[in-house]
């Protein structure tokens, strides 16, 4: 230890990941964070189609309901617009019949990422969920509705191991080749309590201890290493509760030297080189230099699957 830094060397990864992987995030909103770094990585992004989840049963019952075909309904009419319980706020249409749609779409679109080889990031936030009153219903958001109408409960390990060893199975016997690697969230739900915080995140560390004993699955302690690698309140915003963008990068740096290959570190130097003189362009003339060029070249041929994000 030195500088009042602690490092610490995480499990090896049972696998590996390049650009020929399509990386799934779902999960809570440090999934959004980290998709971003992948996307300036050069890889073939989906982040929560479904909006920002939270918890393991609602990100269950989301999958659940893509791989078994299973249409999901609106639920409730706000303000002109419906929604469903088991997405998020951002998920919405001014119709039910559009909203019905969309969601089948997303199901889709889903499913056709969990039939490609690929890595699904899953990211759990809390151990809390709302079940609505007189029904057998988990929601995944509330849609800012009274209180009165939900009960709120810690879900046990038993039943997040249960939920989830249910979804891997339907997964691995899909798609042989799909990875998952579970993370717990670093972003502490103090709205919760700081003890009843503590609580919920214990249990969602136990569940994937065990989920991650599976074949194909895995675990990377972002958790870890926000609270006690980055141990140090500079590296989160001014509400004291999520990472700031430097702590965010250097999770998303951490992951990248445990799963990534020599050869795939190097083609996103090369990647990020490129990326940057291509957005950083000249508005007065489009023209790229022979350097630029050749890379784009080389990139493009050798690794194919690069997926740019930006007009080249």
């Amino acid at each position: 230890m030195s500088g009042f830094f602690l490092r610490f060397e995480p499990p090896k990864p049972k696998f590996s990941i390049n650009h020929s992987h399509k990386l799934t995030f779902l999960g809570s909103c440090f999934s959004d964070e980290m998709s971003k770094y992948a996307i300036e990585s050069g890889f073939d992004v989906i982040c929560n189609p479904y909006g920002t989840i939270y918890h393991p049963i609602s990100i269950a019952n989301n999958l659940n309901d893509a791989l078994n075909g299973v249409t999901q309904f609106a639920d409730i009419e706000k303000e002109g617009l419906f929604y469903s319980w088991s997405t998020s706020t951002k998920i919405n249409a001014k119709s039910e019949s559009g909203l019905n749609d969309l969601l089948t779409n997303l199901n889709r679109g889903m499913l056709s990422n969990l039939n490609a080889p690929g890595v699904v990031f899953i990211t759990f936030g809390t151990a809390f969920i709302y079940k609505l009153k007189g029904e057998n219903k988990f929601v995944a958001n509330c849609h800012k509705q009274p209180v009165t109408m939900f009960d709120k409960q810690l879900t046990s390990v038993e039943i997040i191991v249960s939920y989830w060893k249910e979804i891997l199975g339907k997964l691995q016997q899909r798609n042989p080749n799909l990875k998952v690697v579970f993370t717990i969230s670093p972003v502490r739900h103090i709205r919760d309590g700081v003890i009843e915080n503590n609580r919920s995140k214990a249990r969602l560390l136990q569940a994937v201890e065990e989920l991650s004993l599976l074949e194909n699955v895995d675990y990377f302690p972002s958790y870890e290493i926000v609270l006690d690698e980055l141990r140090d309140y500079r590296f989160f915003k001014e509400d004291r509760i999520h990472p700031t963008d430097e702590a965010t990068k250097y999770v998303w740096n951490r992951l990248s030297e445990l799963y990534f290959s020599e050869q795939t570190k190097n083609v996103v130097a090369e990647f990020s080189k490129v990326r940057k003189r291509l957005a950083h362009r000249s508005t007065q003339t489009q023209d790229l230099d022979l350097k630029t060029l050749k890379s784009i070249q080389y990139l493009e041929t050798e690794f194919p699957w690069i997926s740019w994000g930006v007009e080249k």
